[in-house]
């Protein structure tokens, strides 16, 4: 009922404001406003309040939003309920001291028993803080995947570690801060204690995370997941995540988990599905050679390789581009000598599209010479970075890039920040990429955590980064983030950039592309 507007016999729930509106089913559930975690939200020019057992039931000085179209400038002290008056609320519209709701507060026509249920469960939310908080720390995780190269494990690892040991150290007479502070920094000061960060290194077969996720967990819960880094997919680490309910925020992932049910995993776009759907729409608005096709698509039989063709191919079918050929290399291994003779094949194909990593790709170029090869070249930004393909736009002229990154000169002064940060923290430098999102992840995280004052709820915490992320002050790697509710890839678009040889580099062609979700 609260999150979903289905009633325990399966049928719609219903509500109707005050201007006789009508709403059933999802548009009736009180998690639209009122949110998940219960502790309510800005809806537009209407604070709706926190509906916890917490905020409903303790005659205390509840923080949240006010009952009126303002938001409060202090504590708030709301009616008591009880679950008589609290009955009566849900289905007429007025509190205990006999005022009426907001007009845009549905009053809901529910039998006793659906109605005992309704308010029992009000009494859960946000009860108690949840596991990885104690007296004394925060504690936090981030998973990294032993696949992926040390360097690069270390360029996210370093980040968060620093990340948190600067918050730590700004701790420091936070008791004394907290006697002279403004309410809310009093009570954010007076519930604010060290983080602890984990590492969960996860090695071997995937189909072994679950369990080694589930013993990591085990011998030492946490609050949320920061940060992270895959050399594939992160289908366990999700499973995981959502059979607990611990937010995982904005992991390092080529191939995210794109279908199916997931709410605690925010990630920074949907990696090489989103370069898939920009380059299938790219190709769709090309001339009628391009359209009429073939096309071939080169790619790893990994994880990242397989999710990548399959995106591109649903995505090209749907676009009207026919005659997609495969050419499927190992897992693992270099790749043949004559693959590049494969891809081309007998006849001459429109566009060549290569998902291939940055090693692959330096390969292929060295093995271009004498080939015939197509007008158009298409590459991942994703997978080979932007070196590689420039090295090999020098060498062959007409290459494309799907990019769904900041372009070199957008966000300068925001990266040489960063830079400077990490240097005054005597961070080794890294690849730049990964070191710029591991700082928004870490950022974003312990900036929500404040947020949450005393509330140590996980759904808080997701609620929080939702409302941040459009207006966060700290750099990632992407032009432009922003989250809903209920949102789960924050950077929706990509550009396409075409080589420029007397640059040496990439320039866009056109501008910033947000494809329709299949």
């Amino acid at each position: 009922m609260y999150r979903q507007g289905i009633l325990p016999s399966g049928k719609k729930m219903r509500g109707e404001t005050t201007g006789r509106v009508s709403l059933a089913g999802v548009m009736a559930a009180c998690a639209n406003c009122h949110r998940r975690s219960g502790m309510g939200s800005a809806e537009g020019g209407t604070w709706v309040r926190p509906v916890t057992g917490a905020a409903l039931y303790r005659p205390e000085e509840v923080w949240g939003v006010g009952p009126g179209r303002t938001a409060p400038r202090g504590p708030q002290t709301w009616p008591v309920y009880t679950d008589e008056t609290l009955a009566r609320a849900i289905r007429d519209g007025i509190d205990p001291s006999g005022r009426r709701f907001d007009p845009a507060m549905p009053r809901y026509d529910l039998a006793d028993d659906d109605l005992a249920l309704l308010v029992a469960y009000l009494k859960t939310l946000s009860a108690a803080d949840a596991p990885g908080v104690t007296k004394e720390s925060l504690r936090f995780a981030t998973v990294v995947d032993t696949r992926v190269a040390p360097e690069r494990r270390n360029a996210v690892l370093d980040v968060l570690r620093a990340y948190i040991r600067g918050k730590n150290a700004g701790r420091r007479r936070e008791e004394e801060r907290a006697r002279n502070a403004p309410w809310t920094d009093a009570r954010r000061l007076a519930a604010s204690r060290p983080l602890e960060l984990d590492v969960w290194e996860l090695s071997g077969p995937e189909e072994t995370w679950d369990a080694q996720l589930e013993e990591y967990y085990r011998r030492r819960p946490v609050f949320a997941m920061i940060g992270g880094i895959s050399g594939g997919g992160w289908g366990p680490v999700q499973r995981f995540c959502e059979k607990n309910g611990i937010p995982c925020l904005f992991p390092v992932v080529d191939a995210p988990v794109v279908s199916g049910p997931g709410y605690y995993t925010v990630y920074f776009s949907r990696g090489v599905a989103l370069e898939a759907d920009v380059l299938a729409r790219h190709l769709s608005e090309g001339p009628d050679n391009i359209r009429r096709g073939p096309v071939v698509q080169v790619y790893r039989e990994d994880e990242t390789g397989i999710a990548a063709a399959a995106a591109f191919r649903g995505a090209l079918s749907l676009a009207g581009v026919s005659g997609l050929r495969d050419v499927r290399l190992p897992a693992g291994g270099n790749p043949p000598d004559r693959i590049l003779e494969g891809a081309v094949g007998g006849d001459r194909p429109a566009a060549v599209v290569l998902w291939l990593r940055e090693p692959d790709l330096r390969r292929f170029t060295e093995r271009t010479g004498g080939i015939p090869w197509p007008g158009r070249i298409y590459l991942s930004s994703t997978l080979a970075g932007t070196e590689a393909a420039s090295a090999l736009g020098a060498k062959m002229g007409t290459v494309y890039l799907a990019h769904p990154f900041s372009l070199p000169k957008q966000g300068k002064g925001d990266r040489d920040r960063t830079r400077l940060w990490l240097s005054a923290r005597k961070v080794p430098p890294g690849e730049e990429r990964l070191q710029n999102n591991a700082f928004f992840a870490a950022a974003i995280a312990v900036d929500a955590m404040d947020q949450l004052l005393d509330f140590f709820s996980r759904d808080y915490l997701l609620e929080k980064v939702e409302h941040m992320v459009e207006n966060a002050v700290p750099p990632s790697s992407y032009p432009r983030l922003s989250l809903g509710p209920g949102q789960r890839f924050a950077s929706k678009g990509s550009y396409i950039l075409r080589y420029d040889p007397e640059s040496g580099g990439f320039l866009p062609v056109g501008g910033w592309i947000v494809p329709e979700l299949r």
